[in-house]
């Protein structure tokens, strides 16, 4: 994969393992330089609102959990829903999830802001082809 010198990805998971496996994953593969990781995605949804304010937005990955106790990945997509168009437009939010829910795998596939939905644990070529399939023509 030709590298995109300025990738961001942003890992929201409320696992702490999960979080480390992709996040090794993605800086071992050379995915990305920047990884960031968040527990909560209140937290995240807070960092990318401080984006607002930059000049350029970097072009990045979300890597977002289905399930989680706070907010899960729905909810948070119905927020990010409401960001600036400046913003969402920069973003490609790959749903991550080990659930076998029909209801769940359904309304992640009709979700317009969902790029695709990959399992957990993430498999290398997977994540690879996918954002190499987002990029095709950016590099």
């Amino acid at each position: 994969m030709n590298s995109i010198p300025d990738l961001r990805v942003i890992l929201i998971d409320d696992n702490e393992i999960d979080l480390m496996l992709h996040e090794k994953l993605i800086t071992f593969q050379q995915i990305s330089r920047t990884v960031l990781s968040f527990l909560n995605p209140n937290k995240a949804l807070e960092f990318l609102s401080s984006n607002i304010s930059l000049p350029r937005i970097p072009p990045t990955v979300i890597l977002l959990d289905i399930q989680m106790p706070e907010m899960d990945g729905f909810e948070f997509l119905q927020a990010f829903d409401s960001y600036p168009q400046k913003i969402k437009s920069q973003c490609h939010i790959i749903m991550v999830s080990s659930t076998l829910d029909y209801g769940d795998i359904t309304r992640t596939n009709a979700n317009p802001l969902v790029v695709k939905l990959l399992r957990k644990p993430l498999l290398l070529k997977e994540l690879r082809e996918t954002v190499e399939g987002i990029f095709k023509d950016f590099v």
